[in-house]
């Protein structure tokens, strides 16, 4: 029965809304359809900013350092390389190189002119602002180099000898406030052509160095390097997200479908509903809201004796029952309604259920009324005030709503 009860008021929510639903639907299946076929169909194309590479020139630095002085691990002459750390009393000198290379991803670059040179860095900072600053050139190196061909710039650095003029320079200031730090910065200049014209490049990559005390550190910064580059501006196929590459196909399909079970359901003259059906769809409300006032019982024989009035509706029967201090009571042999007084019958018959096709037959039930009791019903002995053994001495009887009951045979 819930299904059909479901099945009524959406029919009555289509009659009632059928062009608004019409449109709705119509919309829905017009922006689908132009989403749908915009990303899949006609994308178009856009224009975009690219950046071309026309060759690059990159480098990458090595260091080691050779044991001079007698010492109990390293023998004199060894070559320690790569190392983090390296001892001031083994091998004092860092030596080092930085490779610079010349690539091309296009595969018609035309060879460049490098220049690298190696500087060290003394200064001494704070928190925003550098104290003072000292370099030395140490190496530099020119070169032309084809795509695939390298060049090195190689120097070495006295670790001792760095920090004894890091030491100089303060005393010399006065003991600045700051940290010192040392550095070997790689400076790489390079120039080329990109499409016909000389096109500059450069760059510049430190190497930092930890001294102080007995060892010495180098801080490997890994390779680096920098292209030459242009801007050219290309169409490409516009792209869509899921927003458009997805819903706009479903909400092509809802639209569609909702229209075409609006179309049906008018062929068949399903929208709206008849007197009967409207007339059914009120009892359900009045029913759903009055749950609480009505018993569910099996009314006995002697009760049907009584003067009998009819209610128009369960709300004017739940009325009367309040202003008669009794109970309503659903007869589960008839479905009929009653509110019983010692004198009176008031009965309420609801309009029979219509004879509907549902395609949503089944589940619970929608307005929360229990359509479905254990099959030992109640059977109500005595309704009234006068009749029955729940009545006291002096006449009074008990609460109408909760008659006296005993097992059905």
């Amino acid at each position: 029965m819930t299904g059909e009860t479901r099945w009524l008021r959406l029919r009555a929510l289509a009659g009632e809304w059928f062009v608004v639903l019409v449109v709705a639907f119509a919309v829905l299946a017009a922006a689908g359809g132009y989403a749908a076929g915009t990303a899949h169909a006609a994308p178009g194309s856009t224009t975009e900013r690219q950046t071309v590479e026309h060759w690059a020139v990159g480098g990458e630095f090595q260091h080691s350092a050779t044991v001079t002085r007698e010492n109990p691990v390293f023998e004199v002459g060894e070559t320690l390389e790569g190392r983090s750390t390296y001892f001031v009393g083994a091998s004092p000198v860092l030596d080092g190189s930085y490779t610079v290379s010349h690539s091309d991803p296009t595969g018609d670059a035309e060879p460049v002119d490098v220049t690298a040179t190696a500087t060290l860095v003394l200064s001494s900072t704070g928190e925003s602002a550098t104290y003072w600053t000292d370099r030395e050139r140490l190496a530099s190196t020119d070169a032309t180099l084809a795509p695939g061909e390298t060049t090195s710039v190689t120097f070495d650095v006295n670790a001792s000898r760095v920090d004894a003029r890091a030491t100089e320079i303060q005393q010399g200031l006065g003991d600045t406030a700051g940290d010192v730090s040392a550095s070997i910065s790689i400076a790489v200049n390079a120039t080329g052509a990109v499409a016909g014209s000389e096109y500059p490049v450069s760059y510049t990559q430190s190497v930092p160095l930890a001294l102080g005390g007995s060892t010495y550190g180098v801080e490997d910064p890994g390779p680096t390097s920098e292209a030459a580059t242009t801007q050219r501006t290309v169409q490409v196929t516009q792209s869509y997200g899921p927003l458009w590459t997805v819903g706009g196909p479903l909400l092509l399909v809802v639209g569609l479908a909702g229209l075409g079970a609006l179309g049906a359901a008018y062929r068949r003259d399903e929208l709206g509903l008849t007197e009967a059906e409207r007339d059914y769809l009120a009892f359900r409300d009045e029913r759903a809201e009055f749950d609480e006032w009505v018993v569910r019982a099996r009314l006995p024989p002697s009760v049907y004796d009584r003067e009998r009035a009819d209610a128009e509706s369960l709300a004017d029967l739940v009325d009367y029952a309040i202003d008669a201090d009794v109970g309503v009571v659903e007869d589960t042999a008839s479905g009929s309604f009653y509110a019983v007084t010692r004198d009176l019958l008031v009965a309420y018959d609801p309009p029979a259920e219509p004879d509907v096709v549902s395609p949503l037959a089944g589940g619970s039930d929608d307005l929360g009324v229990t359509t479905e009791r254990d099959p030992e019903e109640e059977f109500v002995e005595a309704v009234t005030a006068d009749s029955g053994p729940g009545a006291d001495g002096d006449g009074d009887a008990p609460p109408p709503d909760s008659p006296t009951a005993e097992p059905e045979d």
